[in-house]
C-alpha cells in the first residue's frame, strides 16, 4: 500500500469552510478490513486559528464521490462505551434528543500520518464505531476503550472543496481522481494526473481502478445509503417577466440553478432575484425541496442584533434562535453553489459562488440565513401556491 497523497489539497494548505478559516495540518492514513481485504482513505485534520479541529473527508460510493466535513460535538445524551458497542444495525440511537436509527457498525485502524494527526491519534490504532442517520442527519459515533467521541457530518460538494482551498478546479466539473475511503472519517483523493505519467504510477491507479470495483461490490452487500442527485425542473420563470405577488410589483433581475447539499441528499433548486420598483431586492424560491411543488417568497430581515457567520456556523439542528422576536428552530443546515446563472453581472448571483446556510421556522414564517467569509444575510420567508406564481409572471 502506498500512502502517496493523491489529492490537492497538502498539509499547510488553508481553506475556508462554513465561513471560518482552516489550516489542514495533518493528513491521516485510514483502513478497514472486510472479507480479508484493506480498504484505504485519507482524513485531513483541518484547525482553525481559535484552535478548533474538523475532518475533511471524501468518500466514494456507487453515484461517485462524496466530500464530508465532520465536527466534534458533545451529545446531551451521552452513551459509554459499553452501550456503544452493543449497538447493531437497525437499532435506534437517541444522542440529542431526536431518535436515529444505526445503519453500519464496524471498526477502522490508523496505517499512516503525515503532519499533526487529532489528539491522541497514533499509527496502528484502532477504533469502533457505528453510522446512525435520520432524514438528512448523519451522527457517528467512535469509541477506543473507554472514551467514546460523536460527530456530525455535514455533506460537500467537489466544487466547494476547490473553491474553498483555491485548487483550481473548475466547480460542477468531475475533476476527480477518487481512491477508495470507508463509512467512518473517511475517503478522498482530488487531482488530475499531469502528463507524462510515469509507469509505476499508471499500474498504481489501473490497481486503485480495481480496488474501487471491489470496494462499490462491498458497498452493496452492506446496504450502506446511497447519497442519489435530486434534478429541478426547467426553469418556470423568464428573466425580465414582471409581475405582482402579495400586492407588490416585481421584475425579474436574475435566476440561477443552486445546488443543495445536505447530509444524505443532494439536490438542485431554482432561485429568482426579484427587484421591487423601490429597487428593493427580494428572493423566490422554487423547488426548496426535492418534489415539492410550492414556492416560498423571501423578504431581507435585518435584525438588530444579528448573528455572526462564526455563530451561524456553530448552531445545530433543533437550536433556537430569537432575531428581534422571530424565534425559530433550526430545521436544516446545508451548503449551496451556484452551478448556472442566467444574470453573470450580479455579484449575487456569480456561477461557482458558495455559501452556507440553515433554514427555521416559526409558526407559517419561514427563516432564511446564508453566510460565507464576507458576511452573513438573512431572509423572512413565506410559501406561496405554484399557481399564482406562475400567473402572476405569466
Amino acid at each position: 500500500m502506498s500512502y502517496t497523497n493523491l489529492t490537492l489539497i497538502r498539509v499547510g494548505m488553508v481553506g475556508t469552510l462554513a465561513g471560518k478559516q482552516y489550516r489542514a495540518v495533518g493528513r491521516v492514513v485510514m483502513g478497514m478490513n472486510d472479507a480479508g481485504e484493506t480498504y484505504y482513505w485519507n482524513e485531513f485534520n483541518l484547525v482553525s486559528d481559535d484552535g478548533d479541529s474538523v475532518t475533511l473527508v471524501y468518500e466514494v460510493t456507487e453515484s461517485g464521490g462524496e466530500w464530508r466535513l465532520f465536527t466534534l460535538f458533545a451529545p446531551e445524551n451521552p452513551m459509554s462505551a459499553e452501550e456503544a458497542a452493543s449497538k447493531s444495525v437497525g437499532d435506534p440511537v437517541n444522542l440529542d434528543g431526536q431518535p436515529m436509527r444505526v445503519t453500519l457498525v464496524d471498526e477502522s485502524k490508523v496505517y499512516f500520518i503525515e503532519g499533526q494527526a487529532p489528539e491522541g491519534v497514533e499509527v496502528g490504532d484502532v477504533a469502533h464505531y457505528f453510522n446512525c442517520e435520520a432524514g438528512n442527519r448523519m451522527v457517528v459515533v467512535s469509541w477506543t476503550g473507554d472514551e467514546v467521541e460523536c460527530y456530525r457530518g455535514l455533506d460537500l460538494s467537489r466544487g466547494t472543496v476547490a473553491s474553498a482551498f483555491s485548487l483550481g478546479i473548475e466547480p460542477g466539473r468531475d475533476a476527480v481522481t477518487p481512491s477508495i475511503s470507508s463509512s467512518f472519517l473517511g475517503g478522498e483523493a482530488v487531482g488530475s494526473p499531469p502528463s507524462g505519467i510515469p509507469l509505476k504510477m499508471v499500474v498504481a491507479l489501473l490497481a486503485f481502478a480495481i480496488l474501487i470495483g471491489g470496494y462499490a461490490i462491498w458497498r452493496q452487500k452492506h446496504s450502506q445509503s446511497v447519497v442519489t442527485k435530486t434534478h429541478a425542473p426547467a426553469a418556470p420563470l423568464v428573466v425580465g417577466s414582471a409581475g405582482t405577488l402579495e400586492g407588490k410589483h416585481y421584475r425579474i433581475r436574475g435566476h440561477a440553478l443552486v445546488e443543495i447539499a445536505e447530509v444524505g441528499r443532494l439536490y438542485d433548486r431554482h432561485e429568482y432575484l426579484l427587484s421591487g420598483d423601490d429597487e428593493s431586492r427580494t428572493l423566490l424560491v422554487y423547488d426548496s425541496k426535492p418534489r415539492a411543488k410550492d414556492w416560498v417568497l423571501f423578504t431581507p430581515l435585518e435584525p438588530v442584533t444579528p448573528l455572526t457567520p462564526q455563530q451561524a456556523a456553530a448552531l445545530h439542528t433543533g437550536d433556537t434562535v430569537n432575531l428581534d422576536g422571530l424565534v425559530a428552530s433550526v430545521g436544516e443546515i446545508f451548503q449551496s453553489a451556484i452551478r448556472e446563472s442566467d444574470s453573470p453581472e450580479l455579484p449575487d448571483l456569480n456561477t461557482g459562488a458558495v455559501s452556507f446556510a440553515f433554514s427555521g421556522q416559526s409558526g407559517s414564517t419561514l427563516l432564511l440565513a446564508r453566510w460565507n467569509e464576507r458576511g452573513i444575510s438573512f431572509h423572512r420567508g413565506k410559501i406561496l401556491p405554484a399557481k399564482d406564481v406562475i400567473a402572476a409572471f405569466k
